[in-house]
């Protein structure tokens, strides 16, 4: 999916409707992370006891803050949530030491 705004477009990926949450993909991931309260409590059900599962505004951010769906800001709320985005990724790439990875907010992979 790309979001576009003022000439500027950003490439996002998205999780299908048809992994988001399976119990068995969550099992594969050292780190979980839910955007807002409502969905870590629902993660916090439906996962094992021993899941690693933060709310990125805790684990990425350190402000504690729910990070709001952009659908409903409209091209300013995509914008906003996207910079928390990579804000909050940035900062988990660099206490993670993840090596060689890009902040540039261009689409890059991490190896």
């Amino acid at each position: 999916m790309q979001l576009c705004s003022n000439s500027k477009c950003y490439s996002v990926l998205c999780a299908s409707e048809k992994t988001r949450g399976a119990v068995r993909d969550l099992r594969d991931f050292d780190l979980i992370l839910a955007m807002d309260r409502d969905n870590l409590a629902a993660l916090g059900k439906s996962t094992p006891p021993a899941a690693n599962i933060h709310l990125f505004g805790d684990a990425a951010l350190g402000t504690g803050e729910d990070i709001p769906d952009p659908y409903y800001g409209g091209p300013e709320g995509f914008k906003l949530v996207y910079t928390r985005l990579l804000t909050g990724c940035c900062r988990l790439l660099e206490t993670l030491g993840a090596e060689r990875a890009s902040c540039s907010g261009k689409t890059s992979s991490v190896r």
